[in-house]
């Protein structure tokens, strides 16, 4: 029976049937009234009748504002019920209901301690999907967000994995020249980290990298934006701090149309190849590591105070920067959070301490080694345990010796 029938069920019984029995009590009451009766007996029975139409009429009455009530919570009871089911089969979870309300009310027809209401849903669904009913447009759009989904990888993969840019563009015996080398393991089907390395002049490359807020494909559609916007800016990225500072004040300016707040750490880094120097500035990221064999030591590049804050926070923001002397054998390494917050099954980080013991161990290594080696232990580290953030990893080295035919590509 439907709601609506149910209400008109409820108005006959509970509304006119009262209507009537009031309606003629009062009919006999007006009687009794206008009438002339001198015997006493009729007079007494008439009030006594007309008495009992009252008390059965609020009787009544009482019973149907009760009753009425009881049915409308049962009815909206098995609606949340079957909302509750609803979403649960939607999210793939236990489509057992497990809804806070009086028991008496949800479990008319229960079996096996189901509410009835899903006892009818399961059955519905068990038939459509014996029977095909729906099957090809319940199938069709999960399929098609599937290939969406792998597209979109395959274009993210497709832009990181792009064949680094040689700087510088030619190459003299006893000139300083770069190499590059990243790892990258989102998440996700799609990450929030990304890097971008440049040419910005013959001699001199611009490198990039960030940590978008959050994972998956939100984050994914903010690095694309990202990446537009240093496009746009590459003819001012040879000054680390400016390249910066404007990316933020156009990256602010996208946000502002957004509901929720956004904001993306990032590091920018430009090695001069002939002046022997590199400058650089940060947006609220790690301090990068810079490896130098000749001196077995491992530091990090901290930038001057006063430190800028994330992109996508202040607009007006201004970002100091750094420099450091290029010296060959250097490995400078750049990372996302992704790298020393994973957690091994115990719930222990793997920290920037352990990082840096590790890059000590591999001191005399190339970028190469060093980068497959945390990525390494990185993952023995974690085990079994789910990686729950995006790791990216980018080293510059910087050497003398001539281009190798290997060392041209990621």
């Amino acid at each position: 029976m439907s709601f609506r029938e149910q209400i008109n069920g409820w108005t006959k019984r509970f509304v006119f049937l009262p209507i009537v029995g009031v309606l003629l009590a009062a009919i006999v009451l007006l009687w009794f009234a206008l009438a002339p009766l001198s015997n006493l007996l009729v007079r007494a029975a008439i009030v006594l009748v007309v008495a009992a139409l009252s008390g059965v009429a609020a009787w009544w009455w009482r019973g149907a504002a009760m009753r009425v009530g009881e049915e409308m919570i049962s009815s909206i009871g098995r609606v949340i019920v079957a909302g509750d089911w609803v979403l649960r089969m939607g999210m793939g979870k236990s489509p057992i209901a497990n809804v806070d309300a009086d028991a008496d009310l949800l479990t008319e027809g229960e079996q096996g301690g189901v509410p009835g209401i899903v006892g009818p849903l399961e059955e519905w669904l068990q038939s459509a999907g014996s029977s095909g009913e729906g099957e090809g447009q319940m199938s069709a759009a999960p399929s098609d967000s599937q290939r969406d989904m792998e597209l979109a990888k395959e274009f993210q993969q497709a832009f990181l994995n792009r064949r680094y840019p040689k700087v510088p563009e030619v190459h003299v015996q006893g000139r300083l020249r770069l190499e590059f080398y990243h790892r990258y393991e989102p998440a996700m089907a799609l990450g929030g980290d990304f890097f971008n390395i440049m040419t910005v002049a013959p001699d001199c490359a611009g490198v990039f990298i960030a940590d978008v807020m959050g994972h998956g494909t939100r984050s994914a559609l903010i690095t694309s934006m990202l990446r537009t916007l240093i496009g746009e800016l590459e003819h001012q990225s040879r000054n680390a701090p400016h390249f910066l500072t404007e990316l933020n004040r156009q990256f602010c300016a996208i946000l502002q149309s957004l509901p929720s707040p956004l904001f993306a750490s990032a590091c920018y880094f430009v090695p001069d190849t002939t002046a022997r120097v590199a400058t650089y500035s940060s947006a609220g990221h790690p301090a990068p590591f810079m490896v130098r064999s000749y001196l077995k030591r491992v530091t990090r590049l901290e930038v001057p105070p006063p430190r800028g804050t994330a992109l996508g926070v202040i607009p007006n923001e201004t970002y100091s920067g750094g420099h450091v002397r290029l010296m060959p054998g250097d490995v400078f390494l750049f990372f996302t959070d992704g790298v020393y917050e994973a957690h091994n099954q115990e719930g222990e980080e793997f920290g920037v301490k352990r990082m840096e013991e590790i890059l000590k161990k591999l001191i005399y290594r190339g970028a190469h080694e060093m980068v497959d080696g945390l990525m390494t232990a990185v993952k023995e580290f974690v085990g079994n345990a789910p990686i729950i953030d995006d790791i990216c990893l980018v080293a510059v080295e910087v050497t003398e010796k001539a281009v190798g035919a290997a060392d041209t590509r990621a």
